[in-house]
């Protein structure tokens, strides 16, 4: 389930950021003569769609803070939700099954199922292309192959290092056949089905996504272009090139994949190719790029980020330390396991001490003897605990702290397991741990855990690990966790 829901996470997050380069494409660049940069633009703001969600995810290597011991380094703890398992049976009446857990493997088998219907009309594109191409004549001309077509209403178009025409081209005279040639042959040198190959690849992963037709029609555009720029600049003048595009007009090929010589665009095409090339001013108008990626980088790693999910394990940054003034007022909201007494008790601070943001921090989630406010919770069986401090500066110098708790619903130990033994059992192993299933929760007993195995001397202390899977039950009164330790023996 986990995995699922990242996934429609991360292609929602894609799909975000290809809607910001759209626009910013739209708005900044699709009217500038820098062809080139143009093109580099939108096979990397594709490109970038892909790999910023994937930089949205920090870890969560904070969850379990342990204390370094003489000879042992830090344990590697990891973090896994496990599926909702099903709850018991109930009796008429009951609460409905989870939609949650229904509805995202529905719509992860509509997106397979999406995915592959458009990989196999892309594969199937391609191979009409080169059966196309073995069908009929063909002439290597060294540096691309012309494939002679009989239908006469085909325009001339070119896939790969195919180059394909029409009986329509037969009628050319010598120096307009050797233009249409040289605007292919650009293609060709250039590369530029490779680009429509890895949009159509995005097209596969992306496929629900309205905003690639975009990209690829863009796309298109600019090889255009720079094919038409690179011809008309060996002629002097755009004047003859552009009365071969206006005799050539003619509808686009039957595929998706292929450069047409003359297509609906003839008349923009023709602008783009007698416009003045574009001023440093207008030029300068890349340098907003940096800031376009960074929103969209930043946007997606805010929504990514499981700080930001209040049902998850507390996260509070520990800040480098701050001294500012005096604690003004403390205040607690949402407790209820503690008492404000008890709550002010663990915190260590009252009003009128020095106010430390690291030590507030420390306090909440980092003191390494276990007594921060987390422990407090996650000790007794809060697993899904957290706190978010707010500081309020006050005219006096003070400053007012306030902190928002929720709690979550309390968890016991479920199932136990072991991972890499071979010489000693799972059963001894976990008889040397003080875990047992159906205790309280508790994060020190998971700490106490690794030092114990640690000190045995059977297991490499550096791979010795506890993998918690928190097993959501929302129709009991508690949620379970399954434990996994992981060991490497000597």
């Amino acid at each position: 389930m986990a995995m699922l829901t990242s996934l429609l996470l991360y292609l929602a997050e894609a799909s975000f950021c290809l809607a910001v380069f759209a626009l910013a494409y739209r708005l900044l660049l699709a009217r500038l003569s820098t062809f080139g940069a143009n093109r580099a633009y939108l096979l990397g703001s594709m490109t970038a769609s892909l790999l910023l969600p994937l930089l949205a995810f920090p870890g969560l290597s904070l969850l379990f803070p342990v204390a370094a011991e003489p000879g042992v380094g830090p344990l590697p703890l990891s973090w896994q939700l496990a599926p909702s398992v099903a709850p018991a049976p109930q009796a008429p009446g009951a609460a409905s099954p989870d939609l949650a857990a229904l509805l995202v493997p529905a719509l992860a088998l509509i997106y397979l199922l999406g995915a592959l219907a458009k990989l196999w009309g892309a594969g199937r594109n391609v191979r009409s292309l080169l059966a196309l191409a073995r069908r009929h004549p063909r002439t290597n001309m060294g540096g691309f192959t012309i494939v002679e077509l009989p239908a006469p209403s085909l325009p001339a178009f070119s896939f790969g290092r195919l180059v394909f025409l029409s009986p329509l081209h037969a009628g050319l005279s010598a120096r307009e056949r050797q233009l249409l040639l040289q605007h292919e042959q650009v293609h060709v040198q250039q590369r530029h089905t490779a680009d429509l190959l890895f949009a159509e690849a995005l097209g596969v992963l992306l496929w629900f996504n309205g905003l690639l037709p975009y990209f690829k029609t863009q796309l298109k555009a600019v090889h255009e272009y720079l094919a038409d720029e690179a011809v008309a600049r060996t002629q002097g003048s755009p004047l003859g090139y552009g009365e071969l595009l206006i005799k050539l007009a003619a509808s686009q090929p039957p595929f998706a994949l292929a450069h047409a010589f003359a297509g609906k665009q003839i008349f923009l095409r023709i602008h783009m190719l007698t416009q003045p090339t574009s001023t440093t001013m207008q030029k300068l108008r890349f340098l907003l790029v940096l800031p376009v990626f960074a929103f969209a980088w930043a946007a997606t790693a805010c929504a990514g980020s499981p700080a930001a999910d209040a049902t998850g394990p507390a996260a509070v940054t520990a800040a480098p330390s701050a001294v500012t003034g005096r604690i003004g007022r403390i205040s607690w909201q949402g407790n209820t396991f503690l008492s404000t007494a008890e709550l002010d008790q663990a915190l260590g601070l009252k009003p009128g001490d020095a106010y430390d943001s690291a030590a507030v921090a420390r306090r909440l989630s980092f003191d390494p003897q276990g007594q921060d406010l987390t422990s407090r919770y996650m000790d007794n069986g809060y697993l899904f605990f957290s706190v978010t401090p707010s500081a309020t500066r006050q005219a006096d110098g003070s400053t007012d702290l306030t902190f928002s708790i929720v709690e979550g619903r309390p968890a016991r130990i479920g199932t136990l397991s072991v991972s890499g033994n071979r010489k000693t059992s799972a059963a001894s192993v976990l008889q040397l741990t003080p875990l047992r299933a159906g205790d309280v929760f508790s994060r020190a007993k998971l700490l106490e855990a690794q030092r114990v195995l640690a000190r045995q001397g059977k297991f490499n202390p550096e791979k010795i690990g506890i993998n918690p899977r928190p097993v959501m039950r929302p129709n009991q009164a508690t949620d379970l966790v399954d434990i996994e330790l992981t060991v490497v023996e000597l």
